[in-house]
């Protein structure tokens, strides 16, 4: 007797429908609807197959399909919801982030007048007269001091461009004076860097640094000028300790740098003065005030679209879990009733 071939897929519906058909279990799909309102009823009918690896593909199809009409519907609108989610979530992070690095670079306190602020005495009330004697005398002495730095500098500069013999320079001395200029502008740039520095406490560093280094460039420049100029000790033989070095240049550009950092250490020293008598107000920057209130308000938005995204998320596994154990349980139940029927049929015997 000839006996039916057994397909090798179990891919597709319509195929094991049509071995179902093959194998004369006719009733199976003469009532589609019973078979689909009674999972019992259709386990019982399918125990029947001979064939227990297409029963088993048919009892998953089944269950899926029983599945999909009890939430499909539900699974596939929370995946399309999703997918709207996850794409608005991606962006709001990012505008989250932006934000965060905006308000990181963005100053809390910006330097402000005190008319700005509206107080009508504190520091504008305070006059020369109101200052310690002390002070008073040391802010004459640095003052004349930087002025004697900065001119020291100019004079450097103007002399060694005329002595340089270039006839644009003879010609033309205004010019040398208007280059010599820089040496203070120089200085002036190098001692308004605090003006930018927000804390006292980064002021003084920067003070420090800047009267370290002046103390290191006036120590070079003492060495070059004890091997240049002998002064009494001119009987020494010099010329050993290298005929061929010229310190001449070197000397120079110590000395021009001398009295460019010591023009700023002294300009730094006067502030230091002033501040105790007119020190600098601070109020919230206006910028910062708003990045900080959008960052609050876009934290907030945020926060409600994670806990959202995270709803759907977790119903999604939920839903996703149900579906599975729906199968598995069919499976188990066809299982168990094959199993009955093959012991029936074997007490039979």
């Amino acid at each position: 007797m000839a006996t039916k071939p057994k397909p090798k897929s179990k891919g597709k519906t319509q195929s094991l429908a049509l071995e179902l058909v093959k194998s004369d279990k006719a009733d199976i799909v003469k009532k589609p609807e019973t078979a689909v309102s009674s999972s019992s009823n259709f386990l019982r009918r399918l125990v029947h197959h001979p064939d227990s690896e297409i029963a088993n593909a048919v009892i998953v199809q089944q269950a899926t399909y029983e599945a999909d009409q009890q939430s499909g519907a539900e699974l596939t609108k929370l995946r399309l919801d999703i997918e709207d989610i996850d794409a608005a979530f991606k962006i709001s992070l990012k505008l989250l982030n932006d934000l965060e690095a905006k308000k990181a670079n963005t100053p809390r306190y910006i330097k402000s007048g005190n008319f700005q602020i509206g107080s009508k005495k504190d520091a504008t009330d305070i006059h020369w007269n109101d200052w310690r004697r002390k002070d008073q005398v040391l802010f004459c002495f640095l003052l004349t001091c930087l002025v004697v730095a900065a001119g020291l500098g100019m004079g450097n500069v103007y002399a060694n461009l005329v002595a340089s013999g270039n006839a644009v320079f003879i010609e033309k001395p205004w010019l040398a004076l208007m280059i010599s200029a820089l040496m203070p502008i120089a200085s002036t740039s190098i001692k308004f860097v605090t003006n930018f520095m927000t804390y006292d406490s980064s002021r003084r560093t920067y003070a420090k640094c800047i009267y370290a280094a002046t103390g290191i460039a006036f120590l070079f420049w003492c060495t070059l000028f004890g091997v240049i100029h002998t002064g009494v000790a001119g009987t020494i033989d010099w010329e050993s300790f290298g005929e061929s070095k010229d310190y001449g240049s070197i000397f120079i550009w110590s000395q021009l740098l001398v009295e460019m950092l010591a023009a700023s250490a002294l300009f730094l020293a006067l502030e230091d003065i002033y501040m105790r008598y007119s020190p600098d107000m601070y109020v919230e920057n206006p910028e910062y005030i708003e990045i900080e209130k959008a960052l609050k308000e876009q934290r907030a938005a945020h926060e409600a679209l994670r806990e959202k995204r995270g709803k759907l998320h977790g119903r999604l596994v939920e839903l996703e879990a149900q579906r599975d154990a729906f199968i598995n349980e069919r499976i188990v139940e066809y299982i168990s009733l094959r199993a009955r029927h093959i012991a029936t049929m074997n007490s039979h015997h």
